[in-house]
């Protein structure tokens, strides 16, 4: 049983491609009643929606099949921990259809699903440009009239609300779209305080503004959603803030083991922020203090579809070993608008590397780059970008007369262009390099092939355009086709039950099956 008033939730990973099994540490190691899990960066939709595009049961997170097939789904149904999470990407449909089947598969017949869309606003550009609105890019200001016509993707960043309801209406796993990171968490919360509850007794519809569910006694809601807000912003990113990324990496113990955050949080919007006992990383001020201002553009307004949050009073105290206090934070009322995440096409690019050894290597390097481009001087609409990694490259611009003199230097070149088949002869021309250019050349690798390039262009939309849809799907709806998305399921989970009882035997070459095990021999994290 949980504190009166503290709801505990793990933040098991921070992008599509973290450590694909860290949500079952979490899981087997601490007593949670929320588990999150984002895996949407920037650039993702637009990835996730050329997969689906190419394949209709394809734009999503599929990470996210392979930890609950791995045992998750198992100890979700066993531990009662709901899963809120964004790895329904392009598609949240084919990703329930999947979890249902792992669900059924173990005979979870009556797990409930939520999938929550609406997120996708691509069909509404036209009638919003239609009517003469002028839609322009967040930091540029270049039109979006211009680049209309390749625009593959656009996903307004939801809010906490449609989670909230999905929970409220009995669902054990959420699965959403393009939702606010710190979202997932907040609406975890408004289901667990009961502001979920109260909304539809208000009559509350999905996308109103959250802080209008708030109790009629509750003086400070904004405030409230904004340490709620804080709390989710602490562990959206994973082990970054237990000690992953972190600046004081000399000191951080065993980050091989790095323990994925919990944070347990209050009704009146403080939280602690810990991890499992007995694992790598740490949580302190200064791990905790670097991921609540990373990301954030201005730390007095940092803009959420939930509240605007203020962090100029937000105070992080020591509450124990690897358990940090923040409180104090500060909310105002929600932006008129929702940030949206577009892309569209911008010609095709690709990439290829070189290494040169050995004496004098920058000056080779220069000579290598000079040959390249010479040869490709007839390309009319290329453009070639080239660094010198061992050379400053990676280094601000001020700092880079520190590296000098380097024993070796990898050039790595990049091209785009609008015209396919000039990418293709960059890419052929990388390798002839080797035998034709100065001496010492080496480290070449295959040829690469053109990538169509997509161009990232946010901008902001009113609210009021942008409708959440929820809808839950029951198990015996399901139509199964798990043996025909991977013949190899069959008895996974069983065999790594008979290892959790103590039959490792001929199952310790599994990493999930040693995973477990070490974390059953860990006492669990209790409140």
């Amino acid at each position: 049983m949980r504190d009166e008033g503290v709801t505990r939730i793990g933040g098991a990973g921070g992008f599509w491609g973290d450590q694909v099994f860290a949500p079952i540490d979490l899981l087997v190691g601490a007593d949670l009643d929320y588990l999150t899990m984002d895996y949407l960066a920037e650039v993702t939709m637009s990835i996730l929606a050329k997969q689906m595009a190419r394949d209709p049961q394809k734009g999503w997170a599929t990470d996210l099949l392979d930890w609950l097939r791995a045992g998750g789904i198992s100890l979700l149904h066993e531990k009662k921990t709901r899963l809120v999470t964004n790895a329904g990407g392009a598609n949240p449909h084919a990703c329930a259809e999947a979890v249902l089947a792992l669900a059924c598969e173990i005979g979870w017949v009556d797990c409930r699903i939520a999938m929550v869309s609406g997120d996708d606003v691509l069909p509404l550009i036209d009638d919003v440009l239609g009517g003469g609105k002028a839609v322009e890019h967040m930091d540029s200001g270049d039109s979006l009239f211009n680049v209309r016509s390749d625009i593959v993707s656009a996903n307004a960043y939801l809010g906490a609300g449609a989670i909230a309801h999905a929970l409220e209406k009995g669902a054990d796993i959420v699965i959403t779209g393009r939702v606010a990171d710190a979202s997932l968490i907040v609406g975890s919360m408004l289901h667990s305080e009961g502001w979920a509850t109260r909304s539809l007794d208000k009559g509350k519809a999905v996308f109103s503004l959250v802080e209008e569910w708030a109790p009629d006694d509750l003086k400070n809601p904004l405030d409230v959603l904004a340490g709620w807000t804080l709390a989710g912003h602490l562990i959206e990113c994973g082990a970054q803030v237990t000690g992953g990324n972190s600046s004081d990496w000399e000191v951080i113990p065993n980050l091989a083991d790095v323990g994925y955050p919990i944070a347990e949080i209050s009704r009146n919007g403080d939280s602690i922020i810990t991890k499992l006992e007995g694992t790598g990383g740490s949580v302190s001020r200064r791990t905790v203090a670097e991921q609540m201002l990373y990301e954030i553009g201005d730390p007095t307004s940092y803009m959420t579809p939930d509240v605007i949050v203020d962090l100029s009073k937000t105070k992080l105290k020591k509450a124990g070993k690897n358990r940090i206090k923040v409180s104090g934070t500060k909310g105002r009322a929600a932006p008129p608008t929702l940030k949206v995440s577009s892309n569209y096409r911008d010609g095709w690019f690709t990439a290829g590397d070189l290494v040169i050894p050995g004496p004098d290597a920058r000056g080779r390097a220069e000579k290598t780059d000079l040959i390249l481009r010479e040869r490709l001087s007839d390309l009319e609409g290329i453009e070639i970008f080239t660094e010198f990694f061992g050379a400053g490259a990676s280094l601000p611009i001020g700092l880079q007369h520190l590296a000098t003199d380097p024993s070796e230097i990898i050039i790595r070149w990049a091209a785009k262009s609008q015209m396919r088949s000039e990418i293709i002869e960059f890419s052929r021309s990388i390798a002839p390099l080797v035998l034709t250019g100065p001496a010492g050349v080496a480290g070449y690798s295959a040829r690469g092939r053109p990538r169509e390039q997509l161009r990232f262009f946010p901008f902001l939309l009113q609210r009021e355009l942008v409708e959440p849809r929820i809808q839950i799907t029951m198990m015996q709806t399901l139509r199964l086709r798990l043996k025909e998305m991977d013949s190899r399921i069959d008895g996974v989970l069983t065999r790594i039950q008979k290892m959790a009882d103590g039959e490792p035997e001929g199952l310790w070459r599994r990493r999930v099956a040693r995973r477990v095990l070490r974390r059953l021999e860990r006492p669990q994290v209790k409140n």
